[in-house]
């Protein structure tokens, strides 16, 4: 998956609201005609996982095979019937993600598959979480869905093919050609003061309408994406001994002061705390490992 695309849904995803409206577990058997899970999900999104047999998933684009451990993501609006294979039984469990604001626009453009397969049963465990949660009250519960519901796209994420192997690269729409030109751009200048004007004529759009245009992407106004990408940028440069504080600040085109603040207001840490923490843990955990420990380290300074 390219930058861009990794981009576009972290933002999306960083910036989601949403609630479950119902999660369960479903049976069909045989072909009758009432046996098939026929459904248009409403303004929801339909997460489902295949836990026993075979079937098929029929959508206005043609049909996917449906087996164990396949994970499909069904997008709000779409009109679908899912059906077991002939005198099979299809077994699945699924949820209704009602989001705050309407990705689907963004999805499509992105080319996701409708169906990818976990090679986990995690996702089942992680459905049966929700479908015990929802009907309880109570703070602790909700987390508990919310939580479920953010892992199972973690899994659904982490099996996505590249996009080559999607056919995507070959024809990216307009919108996906134009945010990947604004974004390329981006990451080139972090060291330079750019504008919006600057980024709207790389795109030949009005700057009013370049910032709508913008938002609708990524979720966020352009300002706060330069400005994230700069911290995303400087939390990787700092786990690098060699690169002073103030190198890192140079590289990503801010002022040592302001960048120290800013650092410190979306990390909860200084940039020297967490160099210092960084070169503590070095050669104890992985790179990754170590982002997780210091995000965790920030909420408790």
């Amino acid at each position: 998956m390219t930058t861009s695309y990794f981009n576009i849904m972290m933002n999306h995803l960083e910036h989601m609201q949403f609630d479950v409206a119902a999660a369960a577990e479903t049976s069909l058997q045989g072909m009758e005609e009432d046996a098939r899970g026929r459904s248009d999900a409403g303004d929801c999104t339909k997460l489902l996982f295949v836990t026993a047999g075979e079937g098929r998933l029929l959508t206005a684009d043609g049909e996917e095979a449906l087996k164990p451990g396949d994970c499909a993501m069904i997008l709000p609006g779409t009109e679908h019937a899912i059906e077991p294979q002939n005198g099979g039984t299809l077994v699945f469990k699924w949820c209704h993600i009602r989001a705050k604001y309407r990705e689907r626009d963004v999805y499509k453009k992105l080319g996701l598959p409708l169906v990818v397969n976990l090679c986990s049963e995690e996702a089942g465990r992680l459905i049966d979480t929700m479908i015990r949660c929802l009907p309880q009250e109570g703070i602790a519960a909700r987390l508990r869905v919310k939580g479920a519901v953010l892992e199972l796209l973690s899994l659904y994420i982490e099996r996505l093919p590249e996009r080559e192997k999607r056919g995507v690269e070959a024809a990216p729409s307009q919108e996906m050609a134009k945010i990947e030109t604004v974004l390329q751009y981006i990451d080139d200048h972090l060291m330079d003061n750019v504008t919006i004007e600057e980024l709207a004529r790389l795109v030949y759009l009005h700057p009013n309408y370049f910032i709508v245009f913008f938002k609708s992407m990524l979720g966020c106004s352009p300002i706060q994406y330069v400005n994230n990408r700069r911290m995303e940028v400087a939390r990787q440069l700092l786990l690098d001994p060699k690169h002073s504080v103030s190198d890192v600040a140079n590289r990503i085109g801010m002022k040592i002061y302001y960048f120290s603040r800013m650092f410190k207001t979306q990390t909860g840490l200084t940039p020297s705390r967490y160099r210092k923490l960084a070169a503590e843990r070095k050669g104890k955990v992985s790179g990754s490992d170590a982002e997780a420990l210091l995000a965790a380290a920030g909420k408790a300074d």
